[in-house]
């Protein structure tokens, strides 16, 4: 009895993968941790590079946020998320969806980890989570230490609306608060590509430069007015809803749109993934 209940034990182990396992995995390569240091420097970065360029030379005509950026706290932390949340978080995305699986297949790994055995659907689940559990903690460590920079450097007011009003810093933290969790809402489409490219390339930089290209190329078609409707199914169509959390009056439109279209394009992607995945022959 004992040594049968051993045996199941032992089994239901070699059958899955544990979260914190791989994790441990992903924090433990420098990739990863080169990702997460450039997500809590960005702040200083910025803000030393505000320092080298001084002052504006006037406010009263600003219209954006670049303006106005060393008027408070609350407006560099939004423009700090403003600054970041276009390309180089899309890249962001696209390296660590895109590493997940042809990164184990590049370094040989792959048969190893589908031999122990582990079931491939929850190999792709768990490295899905991870990747998208460390691109969360991304984001949330660049708005902190965006705005813990920005309070220490230019006082503990809120945004400065470009043409607009200032708001309170208790508003002004909710409102970055959700143009981050809007972000990374925008970014479901690239995790989703990533998800699918990592299982289709046997290399991580092929896998990661398809959703880099497709999302040059669907900015490219989003700024062409006339294709009408069309820009509409484009991924990055919505890419800048975020913004009307930095804004006021605050249209949530955009926003709804962003997630339905983020959630449509991650599930058909992540779908198209599994499926490939599963079917996939894994020579080596």
């Amino acid at each position: 009895m004992t040594t049968s209940l051993q045996a199941s034990t032992t089994a239901r182990r070699r059958t899955t993968m544990p979260f914190r396992v791989e994790l441990a995995r992903q924090l433990s390569q420098w990739r990863v941790r080169i990702v997460l240091i450039i997500l809590v420097v960005l702040p200083l970065i910025v803000r030393a590079a505000l320092l080298v360029g001084g002052p504006p030379s006037s406010n009263s005509r600003a219209t954006s946020l670049v303006d106005l950026a060393q008027v408070s706290g609350g407006t560099f932390a939004a423009f700090v998320i403003e600054l970041t949340a276009g390309f180089l978080l899309t890249l962001i995305a696209a390296l660590l969806f895109g590493d997940m699986i042809a990164g184990e297949s590049s370094r040989s790994t792959l048969k190893y980890l589908l031999t122990i055995p582990v079931p491939r659907l929850r190999l792709l689940g768990v490295k899905v989570a991870v990747a998208a559990t460390l691109l969360v903690a991304g984001l949330v460590a660049l708005t902190l230490v965006a705005l813990v920079v920005g309070i220490l450097s230019y006082g503990p007011a809120g945004i400065q609306i470009p043409g607009g009003p200032r708001l309170g810093l208790g508003d002004s933290i909710g409102r970055i608060a959700l143009a981050t969790a809007a972000g990374a809402v925008g970014l479901l489409w690239a995790a989703g590509l990533g998800t699918l490219l990592t299982v289709v390339a046997n290399s991580p930089l092929a896998a990661a430069g398809g959703v880099v290209l497709v999302s040059i190329l669907s900015r490219i078609l989003d700024s062409i007015s006339t294709l009408g409707s069309v820009r509409l199914i484009l991924p990055t169509h919505y890419a800048s809803a975020f913004q009307q959390f930095l804004t006021a009056p605050t249209n949530l439109a955009p926003v709804a749109d962003s997630v339905l279209s983020g959630l449509v394009w991650a599930v058909v992607l992540g779908f198209a993934a599994a499926w490939w995945f599963s079917r996939k022959d894994i020579a080596g």
